[in-house]
């Protein structure tokens, strides 16, 4: 039995989706069990203070790093925390608030492994890298209609995020165990996801013999993928056969939780579906 709560670990840029992917993995881990943890809430200044010093939200300047990496080991040790908050629709910091880990601890942010946070701390951590264009757009409608930006403001903000994501942001890449791309596809979106270092183990093949999956997914080992390292490529469409794949994998995981089936979301693809359950599957394997 475990002293000590699992963690995951997702990275990507502001908008990339970390907060759809958390929502899914509560929802088939339970909700009661899982602490998921925002580290935007680790911003040290303002929106307006980040203009006048020059600071993009992706920027390792803009983030209290030590004391994320410090509420993180605690978490990691079944510690209560007091954790920051920042609230986007002001954008500025707005108090703090006590965290307590439960089973499952999900931290998701642009800096997720950026030191002195260490990649060890994690038992798995993904990547998030939507193809360029439809990241864009994921940004720019997310920050229009939740965050009070205009489509104006966020555009001419473009330039510096894009630098600093490159900069900041896409050097973690290398660094986590799946990385998962979604592409325009059709209907909806396509996946792609390469399971590297802790994950490359998983028998994703086993798993889905007997699910009639070839029409929706396919399994390709390499000695090289966009990081140089080794691993198993993953690609899967919204095809009706995905749904029995999806099936499968959720047969893999604990009873689910305290959500009931009538919380489920009605418009997720089952590439997305497919994606959540994977990573939770990824998470708990060696459990």
């Amino acid at each position: 039995m475990r002293d000590q709560p699992f963690m995951l670990g997702l990275i990507g840029a502001s908008g990339a989706g970390k907060t759809t992917l958390t929502r899914g993995i509560v929802r088939l881990l339970g909700a009661q069990g899982v602490t998921p943890i925002s580290l935007d809430d680790y911003l040290r200044y303002s929106r307006a203070e980040r203009a006048a010093r020059g600071l993009t939200d992706a920027d390792p300047a803009a983030t209290d790093l030590e004391r994320m990496a410090r509420d993180l080991v605690a978490l990691r040790s079944g510690q209560i925390i007091e954790k920051p908050i920042y609230d986007h629709e002001i954008g500025a910091p707005r108090g703090s608030e006590r965290v307590a880990p439960t089973g499952l601890v999900i931290a998701y942010g642009a800096l997720t492994l950026t030191p002195p946070v260490q990649a060890e701390l994690f038992d798995l951590t993904v990547y998030l890298d939507p193809e360029p264009d439809l990241y864009r757009r994921w940004r720019e409608e997310r920050d229009v209609n939740q965050r009070g930006y205009t489509l104006d403001e966020v555009r001419a903000a473009w330039p510096a995020r894009e630098r600093d994501l490159q900069r900041y942001i896409a050097v973690q890449r290398p660094l986590a165990d799946v990385v998962l791309r979604f592409q325009s596809g059709s209907p909806g979106y396509d996946a792609q996801m390469s399971l590297r270092r802790r994950a490359s183990g998983f028998d994703l093949a086993g798993v889905v013999r007997g699910t009639d999956a070839a029409a929706a997914i396919q399994i390709q080992p390499v000695n090289s993928d966009e990081d140089g390292l080794p691993a198993m490529l993953v690609k899967a469409t919204n095809h009706p056969a995905l749904e029995r794949v999806n099936d499968a994998l959720r047969a893999r995981l604990p009873a689910r939780g305290q959500v009931v089936s009538s919380e489920e979301p009605t418009t997720a693809y089952p590439t997305l579906t497919f994606a959540q359950t994977l990573i939770a599957t990824l998470l708990l394997q060696g459990r």
